[in-house]
């Protein structure tokens, strides 16, 4: 991935202006425990300096109460923006210590073409990135030496039109139909509580997402996930309220994640092979506490390298694709006297039957959320979660004794501070179990990674 410019770093502002976001000219000059020091303590100094009454009647975005902005969204026109700006440093382990940051912007609109006067029902969804970090043809796994990145907004330094779809609700949405450029992860494998985390792994799961296409064929990703989305068609029936069935199918060579891609790389990709998710949701109550449970597989037409031959005799042949299963659990265990969850408690898993054909034979994580764990700080969101990353015994053979180990385990605890209805500041401390060999040391240390994100909704 191919890194550009260096960033510089603001300190907050006064609530009317908020913060300028974090940046990295200043760390990448300093030591990282220090670095991450000067964040935690902006961090806690934000909390400190923004009381949740002075904030009661907030819009939801900073441009909330702009005339012009609310004219077009009475007319239809709902235009959207965030930015998430972030610094991780990792502290010990690891491959070496060293300091990363991320900026997404992410913007686009929407059109309600019931309020524009056209039919009931539909929309138009347009929705584009532009991604800027710290590194120049690096990543922060180079310091950190682990599989799944530690951030979920880490990509290519690139501006790309990512959804760009038109949908369609029927009968109060028992009924939803997308059609258009649209990533498979916006829909599936999703949990009501493993989005508070920020490890990559924690989002699209390694298990379904994690083995690319065969080197013959550009060892392109199989499914579009963020941060590449491909030409597809998503339908969703929920006939019945505990119940609810959705299936997608996506063009299957979409290109990579590179400078270059503005989005419309699979135009060039070929044969136009397709991608699957099927996914099935059911909500009842256990113990008198609501819950959900998820089961689904995907599937790719394309064919799969076969690590095995690769170790044998050094050529790799292909084989066909087979279905990944998952399954995920969502828990409300405990909730206040209003009836909002306080305590949530998810468990996701995936395996494929053909660990020959995967980098990721099986994967696994479980984690809850602490809701309002501060007094008068109602918004706020703490958790920890743990997520195990089972390599397949070929691609690890594969990658050499100093490649991936056995498995990769990843501890994350993080807390989510709302500081006004438009900015969330995030605390954030991973241990990354089992990474790449040190060549120093000739061991595998476990990194410790600090983080912080801030994130400013327009």
């Amino acid at each position: 991935m191919a890194r550009r410019r260096k960033r510089e770093f603001f300190a907050a502002c006064d609530n009317s202006c908020a913060m300028r976001i974090l940046a990295s000219n200043v760390i990448r000059q300093m030591k990282v425990p220090a670095a991450i020091l000067v964040l935690v303590g902006a961090f806690v100094g934000a909390i400190k300096g923004q009381s949740q009454d002075a904030d009661a009647v907030a819009p939801e975005t900073l441009t909330g109460h702009w005339k012009p902005r609310m004219r077009l969204e009475e007319k239809g026109v709902q235009p959207f923006a965030s930015l998430t700006s972030e610094a991780w440093g990792n502290t010990t382990g690891g491959l070496k210590v060293g300091a990363w940051y991320d900026q997404l912007l992410d913007f686009g609109f929407q059109l309600d073409t019931a309020k524009l006067g056209w039919w009931e029902g539909g929309g138009f969804f347009v929705q584009a990135h532009w991604v800027e970090h710290a590194g120049n043809a690096s990543c922060f796994e180079d310091d950190t030496g682990a599989f799944n990145p530690v951030s979920n907004v880490m990509a290519g330094d690139q501006l790309r039109i990512f959804n760009l779809y038109y949908r369609h609700a029927w009968k109060d949405a028992m009924f939803q139909l997308k059609l258009g450029q649209i990533a498979a992860d916006d829909d599936f494998m999703g949990s009501d509580y493993s989005k508070l985390f920020l490890n990559s792994a924690f989002g699209a799961m390694p298990s379904q997402v994690g083995t690319p296409l065969a080197t013959s064929c550009g060892s392109t990703p199989a499914f579009p996930i963020y941060s590449v989305a491909a030409p597809g068609i998503f339908l969703r029936a929920q006939p019945v309220e505990p119940f609810y069935t959705q299936l997608g199918l996506y063009y299957g060579r979409l290109g990579l994640d590179k400078p270059g891609n503005h989005g419309f790389d699979w135009a060039s990709e070929t044969p136009p092979e397709l991608g699957l998710f099927w996914e099935n949701g059911f909500h009842y109550k256990l113990a008198d506490c609501p819950a959900t449970i998820r089961l689904g597989l995907t599937y790719h037409t394309g064919p799969l390298d076969d690590f095995s031959s690769a170790t044998r005799n050094g050529s790799t042949a292909t084989h066909q694709a087979v279905p990944n299963y998952y399954a995920i659990h969502d828990l409300q265990l405990l909730a206040d006297e209003k009836g909002q969850p306080k305590l949530g408690l998810f468990c996701r898993g995936g395996i494929t039957p053909e660990p020959e054909l995967s980098m990721v034979s099986w994967y696994a994580d479980t984690g809850l959320n602490w809701f309002a764990p501060l007094p008068d700080r109602t918004d706020d969101l703490a958790g920890i979660a743990v997520s195990y990353t089972k390599f397949g015994s070929a691609f690890r053979e594969k990658t050499g004794p100093d490649g991936v180990a056995a498995d990769e385990t990843t501890l994350e605890l993080t807390y989510r501070a709302v500081i006004t209805h438009w900015w969330t500041m995030q605390a954030d401390t991973q241990f990354l179990f089992n990474p790449a060999v040190n060549p120093n040391t000739n061991s595998r240390r476990t990194a410790i990674v600090l983080g912080l994100r801030a994130v400013i909704t327009f």
